[in-house]
């Protein structure tokens, strides 16, 4: 029997222990790690905001170099959570993705006349009073919100490749993603990589009016609403700095992306206009609109156009799409990556729906609005399963590994995991259910040479193993044998 057992040990070490994908849903579950603070930067007011993130860990995948994906929600650039994106985060985490979700800088000034804002009393369950904060003072403060957010963005990625050790995560495998505004960034952290595409918006120009009375200067940050009086001091509207910012550039990690998830987002019309998409960086992108999207025009237009400009009218509400720049959206950008001659990698996933309709006057305004605007994932066990289809030949092409099978077992089987895996000191082993006799344990190097071997008997959950101190840090084998079946996991100690 011990030379049969010996001989399995060395006919496993000398196979793969498992080919990753990423592409099955729910293969693993996840942790999350909350509010990770990533960084601090100043406000559209001059105020110090403190960035941070949650950050989404596959357990039992046992893969020390996994893909990292980085998601940004969405809100107008005033409002939203990081928790917003949680179903994408879960989504990809269950595939086998590290995944950061991430809040940003949030914030625009306001228009210095507005005679009639929308979410007054008078509507107030059509209208809410925060629509009063969409007055912008002019379409170059959305202009200048995106360019924040994409330094912060940009900030959080170099954050996390800083630290892709302790969270085993590879630097060169991460992806952007984002809903809405939060797409917007994600196209901007993926395309904007030169210094003359700065926006001139984004220069030292005059300083934001002193805001109409009857707006808000509402933000959020961490879901915590705060409304701002900027005086005169905190109008004014400086240099907003390099493309790629200033946040964790001392860390040594670029901010580079393999790709990038739009969700029903844009391009500023002055982002195809400089040339963002054909700069040096050219990651692999996903478009995803429904075609009569009332927030986020799928083509060319203005955001809130129908909203603003024609349901207003019937409330004798002051347009607030005036104040925003005009975009293109993922149909138009997936006609302009069409008409490249060396185009990125990408796919285009449009859900037909019907456009609104201005003749059905206010009956349109009450089925959009009941609709959501249409601004939204219309099914998203699907997206996510295109967009996991779409990208795991950019991982894989990068990590290695196969896009056709199975990585592991679920985790909710009968499997064992290490966690965390690198480890740094105690290798700890996590068994659903306890085997009835001891264990046979032997950690080996690749090459099939025993480092430590011995028995143990093991319970559910948690079990202590051996404290590592004495090992180099490298890539090991733990293999377990209870007498009738022989489990091996990779390991990695930092």
């Amino acid at each position: 029997m011990k030379r049969l057992v010996n001989f399995l040990f060395l006919l496993l070490i000398t196979q793969p222990v498992f080919t990753q994908q990423y592409v099955t849903a729910n293969q693993y579950s996840y942790s999350v790690q909350k509010d990770l603070v990533y960084g601090t930067a100043v406000n559209y007011t001059g105020a110090t905001d403190t960035l941070k993130l949650d950050l989404y860990k596959p357990i039992g995948d046992n893969n020390p170099s996994r893909p990292l994906a980085v998601l940004v929600h969405g809100g107008s650039w005033l409002t939203g959570c990081k928790t917003d994106v949680a179903w994408l985060a879960k989504e990809l985490a269950g595939r086998g993705y590290a995944v950061a979700a991430v809040n940003y800088r949030l914030g625009w000034h306001k228009a210095a006349a507005v005679t009639a804002a929308c979410g007054t009393q008078d509507f107030p369950d059509v209208f809410p009073n925060e629509y009063n904060a969409l007055y912008a003072a002019d379409s170059l403060e959305i202009i200048r919100a995106i360019y924040r957010g994409q330094q912060d963005v940009k900030g959080a990625i170099r954050w996390l490749k800083a630290r892709h050790a302790q969270d085993s995560t590879a630097a060169n495998a991460v992806l952007v993603g984002g809903e809405s505004a939060g797409a917007f960034i994600s196209l901007a952290v993926g395309f904007l990589d030169r210094p003359e595409e700065k926006p001139d918006a984004c220069l030292d120009i005059p300083a934001a009016p002193a805001p109409s009375p009857n707006t808000l200067n509402l933000t959020t940050l961490d879901c915590i609403a705060k409304v701002w009086m900027p005086d005169a001091t905190a109008r004014q509207r400086p240099d907003l700095g390099p493309v790629d910012g200033t946040l964790n550039t001392t860390l040594g990690y670029n901010a580079a992306v393999v790709g990038v998830i739009d969700l029903f987002g844009a391009v500023p019309a002055i982002g195809l206009a400089q040339n963002w998409i054909e700069g040096p960086n050219q990651p692999a992108v996903y478009l995803y609109h429904q075609s009569c999207d009332a927030v986020v025009p799928s083509g060319y237009g203005q955001p809130f156009y129908p909203y603003s400009g024609i349901c207003n009218t019937y409330a004798n509400f002051s347009p607030w799409h005036q104040y925003t720049p005009h975009v293109y959206g993922s149909v138009a950008i997936s006609a302009y990556l069409a008409s490249l001659p060396n185009p990125p990698l990408y796919e285009t996933e449009i859900v037909a729906c019907d456009p609104f309709n201005s003749d059905l006057g206010i009956l349109a305004c009450i089925f959009f609005a009941n609709n959501g605007g249409f601004h939204f994932v219309a099914n998203k066990p699907l997206t996510s399963q295109k967009i996991a289809n779409f990208f795991c030949p950019v991982i894989t092409g990068i990590l290695g590994g196969s896009c056709t099978t199975s990585a592991v077992e679920p985790i909710a089987g009968n499997d064992l995991y290490l966690a965390p895996n690198p480890f740094f000191s105690d290798l700890i082993l996590y068994c659903p259910a306890a085997p009835q006799q001891p264990c046979q344990i032997r950690l080996t190097e690749p090459s099939g040479k025993t480092v430590w071997s011995g028995s143990r008997m093991l319970s559910v959950g948690a079990n202590h193993i051996l404290s590592a101190d004495f090992l180099p840090p490298g890539l090991y084998f733990l293999q377990i044998w209870d007498g009738e079946k022989l489990k091996a996991l990779k390991a990695v100690r930092q």
